[in-house]
This record gives C-alpha cells, structure tokens and sequence, in this order.
C-alpha cells in the first residue's frame, strides 16, 4: 500500500518537472525570435552588419574626403530610437542605394559650390585681377597662380574645408563640354564660364552652377583642355623688312575694306596669332589695336579694335581663350584714350632747340602725349621728346628700341604706342 502511494507521488513531481521545463522553452523563444529575410533573401542581421562595416572597395580618395567633411558617419541600428536625422547625401541605406552614390552626391554639392562661387568671383571681380583661362584652367595672369578653392575662400566666395588639390576649376566653353561622351551641360551653361572638377579613378567627376554636368574619362578630360592650349610657339618681333609683315598688313586692308598705308607701332606673333598695333598715315593719333589668326597660312582678323578694351586680359581671353596674352602689349591703349596727339607744339620745340630742324615741315611723323612724344625727320633721323620741368627737350636716338628705352627708364611707363616700328 505505501509502495503504491510513493508511486503516484513520484509520476506527479515528474509531470510538474516537465511543465516548468516546457515554460522554460517558450520563454526563451520569445526573448529570441528567429532572424527575418528580406524580399533578396538576405538575412536582417546581416544586413545591419553591412549597413555599419564601409565598404573594402572603397578608394583613398574617398577616405581622405570623407575627414574632411565627415561624410561617412555610422548608420544607426534599429534599436537606437532617439538617433537625430542624417541628410541624404551623406549616408545611403545599402538595401536601396550602393554606398559609392552617397560620396558622388557629396562630391558633386562640393563642385556646384565650388563652381559658383568661381563663377561670381570671376564675374565680379575678374576682369580687375586678370583673371583668364590658362590651358583651361582659371588662372590669375598678374599674380601668376591658379586659382584654388583657397583663393575663393580668402575672397568671400566660399566656405572653408575643401582641399585645394581634390579640385579643379576650370574656365572653358560649355558647348566644348557639351561636346564630350558622359557631359550632358545645360542651356545656361552652354557659353564661357566656370566649372569645377574632381578626379575619380580614371574619370573626372565635373559639375556647372547649375549642377552636374557628368562624368568623362581622363583622356577626353585631357582633349577638352587642350582646346585651350597656349603654347603656340615662340613669340617673335616681325622686322618691317620681312615678307609676312606686309601680308598681315594687307590682311588688315581686306578686313577694313580699303587699301590703305599704315603707320605701324609694332608686329607680335607666334605660330597661331599676331597682335598688330598701328595707325593709318591720315591721323597718327588713331591708334588700333588688331588680333588676327592664321589658319592653314591666311591670316583672318579674329578680334578688331582691342584698343578698345580697359580690361584687355580678361576680354580677349573670353573670345579667344587660346591666344598666347603675352602676345598683347604691356601698355593698354584704352587709358590713353583721348591723350594721344597727332601734333604736340612741345615736340617742335624741342627739335629747334636741339638744332636738329630749321623747318617744321622736315617733320615727317609725329605722335604724341602730353608729356612725351616721337618725331622722325625726313632724313630719317629720330627723335624722342619729353617735357622736363615744363620745358621740352629732343634727344637723339638710333632705334625704335633705343627710343623705347629710354622713355621706359626715365618715366617707367612703356610709350611704346608712339615710337614707329623700324
């Protein structure tokens, strides 16, 4: 009977053992529910532990950039209910976007700054700094440097925290872009203004004010600005004794549409432009100042009447980005305008009292300012003027180049718009 009863105790401890030991199993299942799949069949927790690891393919240059504005930042986990927003261009979620996208979308916010701000500097301030395109890049022509994305920063333009030498500014013709496999340029793009560019790889990433223009490979990167090449050869001095010197001269007279005799100040060239600075024999006050091309051996006028222009650098530059500046002359005519003479009473003056004519009609050129000016006789002799303390004295000289010279020395201004070429 006892055997008996210690049996069914033995059977009930047994079924309450097994009960609690169910209990125990569906507590932990709850506590840990098993891992979902997502409609790729990737599995969640998978997925949060490449959303949090960065990439293995990414390059150097997207990590040095990544310091600099703090891009990469680490994309919250699901149990981080209080994580403040993070702006789209600095963190894609991997299930929708592959990671490179959000650097490119940051790279390109950089050139469209970039990119405007060179654009109103240039525009506002450029024509005063001689700012130009140098082989396609903007370069300041008086102070002989590039500009940087420092420079922009210095000038109120832009915000500090870009690296100079991840970018590029450049100064070229939309339509030539347009022109390249991988750029798509907008309407408002499409004239002579500033870009900015960044080197991916082997591709260049460039983008307008506008915004992004798209991406081209090195080598059409390289075409593009050689466009816009400068290095045209020596520059030389035409003698008056040379053939070309009278072609250019006749192209001048085709151009004008008459024939005509010209007083010519002097012939600059290289392979691929001329400068020609010259008056007609009529008024040797009117002074011109002409840009012409050669192209498959005629030369064309490309640009009329630069004596026109105060701000010669960055005018001629925007029509003819490939002209070689220092074909122009160091003096700009423009701010002599209305102070050059065909006639200086001081200049007569000066050669009788140098005994060098007894008659005013032995002059047979002269041009002049009111301080200085430059007579040649009918026998050839020359003479430099100049005005000292008021009075007006005459010196004797063997050469335009001797002339120039010595007017340059004495008053450090180039007269050289006065002095007849040779």
């Amino acid at each position: 009977m006892k055997n008996k009863k210690w049996r069914h105790v033995f059977i009930l401890i047994g079924i309450l053992l097994f009960l609690c030991c169910a209990c125990a199993l569906g507590r932990t299942d709850v506590d840990n529910p098993p891992s979902t799949v997502d409609q790729n069949g990737v599995d969640s927790e998978d997925q949060k532990d490449h959303s949090e690891t960065p990439s293995s393919n990414d390059n150097d240059e997207s990590n040095e950039n990544s310091t600099d504005a703090s891009s990469q930042q680490d994309v919250p986990t699901m149990n981080n209910a209080t994580t403040s927003k993070i702006e789209p261009e600095k963190t894609q979620p991997v299930a929708t976007k592959p990671f490179w996208q959000s650097e490119t979308t940051r790279l390109t916010n950089n050139l469209v700054s970039i990119a405007s701000a060179g654009q109103k500097d240039y525009k506002e301030n450029g024509a005063k700094k001689g700012w130009m395109s140098k082989n396609g890049v903007l370069y300041s022509y008086y102070e002989d440097k590039y500009i940087t994305t420092d420079i922009l920063v210095s000038d109120g333009y832009l915000e500090s925290g870009l690296k100079s030498s991840d970018y590029k500014i450049l100064l070229i013709n939309g339509s030539d872009l347009a022109a390249v496999e991988g750029a798509t340029v907008s309407a408002d793009s499409m004239d002579f203004g500033v870009f900015a560019a960044t080197k991916q790889s082997n591709r260049y990433l460039i983008a307008s004010p506008s915004g992004k223009i798209g991406t081209i490979s090195e080598e059409s990167f390289d075409n593009l600005l050689a466009k816009y090449s400068q290095n045209n050869g020596n520059i030389v001095r035409l003698s008056s004794a040379s053939a070309e010197y009278e072609r250019i001269l006749n192209y001048i007279s085709l151009f004008e549409g008459r024939f005509d005799e010209y007083y010519v100040r002097e012939i600059r060239m290289d392979n691929k432009h001329a400068v020609v600075v010259f008056s007609n024999r009529k008024n040797t006050s009117n002074i011109k100042e002409y840009i012409l091309e050669n192209e498959n051996n005629f030369w064309e006028v490309v640009f009329p009447n630069a004596q026109s222009e105060y701000y010669p650098i960055t005018t001629i530059n925007r029509y003819i980005p490939n002209l070689n500046l220092k074909l122009l002359p160091s003096y700009t005519l423009a701010s002599w305008r209305g102070n050059i003479f065909q006639e200086q009473g001081g200049t007569v003056a000066a050669l009788f009292s140098a005994k060098a004519i007894s008659s005013a009609s032995e002059v047979s050129y002269q041009c002049a300012t009111a301080a200085c000016a430059y007579a040649v006789l009918t026998n050839g002799d020359r003479y430099v003027c100049y005005s000292e303390n008021g009075i007006w004295k005459a010196k004797y000289v063997t050469s335009d180049y001797q002339a120039r010279k010595f007017l340059l020395e004495k008053t450090g201004i180039d007269y050289g718009f006065l002095i007849l070429d040779d």
